[in-house]
């Protein structure tokens, strides 16, 4: 049962049992109005077949925005119940969806979609209100605290002009948000040492601006940014699910030859780009997964590639890598790659085996085993050996 923070005055300010959204009367709505910061309310009644269907979406976002001690609230009046009510507010058709901010009796009404990232678009337009005035003291430089950095309207382009960072977009009225907020905390301080990439967060309701240029629409949103351009968004909603989502997308010592191949291979795959195609092919069996972080068969395939890595990372022979087709768009364009993943195995620069979709960890390692093998019996070398043998016994005869 959830009870707003002026329980204590007002005892009929309890939501009922099954739902997230607080019922309003004539008794308590004029005192919301003046105490809560904002008031999306929903006048309804209970035959209304549009209603009906549209109070699952509307108590999703109650979920979201009425927590102990936020100062907004989702609430909604059954016009059948509390008629003189919804006339004095106008009321002429159901559902009517009005926000009132703080002190203020005249309402603004929604007439988006009504769907929850519309709703919520709409909430943290509403909610910015209330801090306008706020953007002027705002720095100009990125505060950063225990690995995570504090972005702004007036910092954000050139913070994310150069390198990798991920950013947590997120509104603090928003459940969801309140419950990744620990999590990316701690994300920070696991990354916080970590030269490649910065841990950020950009607070919404303050930054209307920013959010808008990166077309946030959910809450939080987990963004992959690289020298400016978003190149992924996260789902995760647990620390080990963010980790994993790093070490896929960070291009650190795995992305550079020298770096990779000096520290032997102390990660299991290496990511090529364009500038390291060339080089990372000079190995004699090079195994490549070509994907796009967008890609759900990719995500999939992750996991596998890493521990197929892991599985040659002491073969000097073989090479285990993969390459982002959209960041590295030209390789997959030369190389003529049609879906995603695709497994391409090279041998000596030339193509040996073209697989589309993923395949079982054993089947992968008996193919570059069988391949490994038929490597070192046609090996360059040992042909010359073979040849120079063969000359000197035709010398001798």
């Amino acid at each position: 049962m959830k009870i707003l923070p002026y329980l204590f005055v007002f005892p009929y300010l309890v939501a009922p049992e099954q739902s997230s959204v607080y019922e309003y009367n004539p008794s308590n709505f004029k005192f919301q109005i003046e105490e809560m910061d904002g008031n999306f309310i929903m006048f309804y009644a209970p035959w209304c077949r549009h209603c009906t269907e549209f109070y699952p979406i509307w108590s999703e976002l109650a979920e979201l925005v009425n927590t102990k001690d936020s100062k907004f609230a989702i609430a909604q009046v059954d016009c059948t119940v509390h008629a003189k009510l919804c006339h004095e507010n106008e009321i002429t058709g159901y559902p009517t969806l009005f926000y009132f901010h703080k002190n203020t009796f005249t309402p603004v009404e929604y007439k988006g979609t009504r769907d929850l990232p519309s709703l919520t678009l709409f909430l943290s337009e509403a909610f910015s209100v209330k801090t306008e005035g706020k953007q002027s003291k705002q720095p100009n430089e990125v505060k950063t605290y225990s690995g995570m950095s504090y972005l702004n309207d007036l910092n954000i382009e050139k913070f994310v002009s150069k390198g990798q960072h991920f950013i947590m977009f997120f509104v603090p009225w928003c459940r969801a948000s309140q419950r990744m907020a620990p999590i990316w905390a701690d994300l920070a301080v696991h990354y916080a040492h970590n030269n490649y990439i910065k841990i950020g967060k950009v607070n919404c309701m303050d930054n209307e601006i920013t959010c808008e240029n990166f077309e946030v629409k959910q809450y939080p949103y987990l963004l992959w940014i690289v020298n400016g351009k978003i190149m992924g968004a996260s789902n995760g909603e647990n620390l080990d699910d963010l980790k994993a989502f790093v070490e896929k997308m960070l291009l650190s010592e795995n992305h550079d030859p020298e770096k990779f191949l000096r520290k032997k291979k102390a990660l299991p795959v290496a990511r090529i780009s364009e500038e390291t195609f060339e080089t990372f092919l000079q190995n004699d069996l090079v195994f490549i997964n070509y994907f796009a972080p967008w890609c759900a068969h990719c995500m999939q395939l992750s996991p596998l590639w890493i521990k197929l890595g892991e599985k040659f990372q002491n073969e000097t022979r073989v090479l285990i890598a993969d390459v982002d087709c959209v960041q590295s768009k030209p390789i997959c364009e030369t190389e003529k790659i049609n879906g995603l993943p695709t497994l391409i195995l090279y041998r000596h620069k030339k193509i040996v085996s073209v697989e589309h979709g993923g395949r079982p960890l054993d089947s992968l390692i008996g193919l570059i085993t069988e391949h490994l093998q038929d490597s070192a019996s046609t090996d360059p070398e040992d042909k010359t050996n073979e040849d120079i043998f063969l000359s000197k016994a035709k010398d001798e005869l």
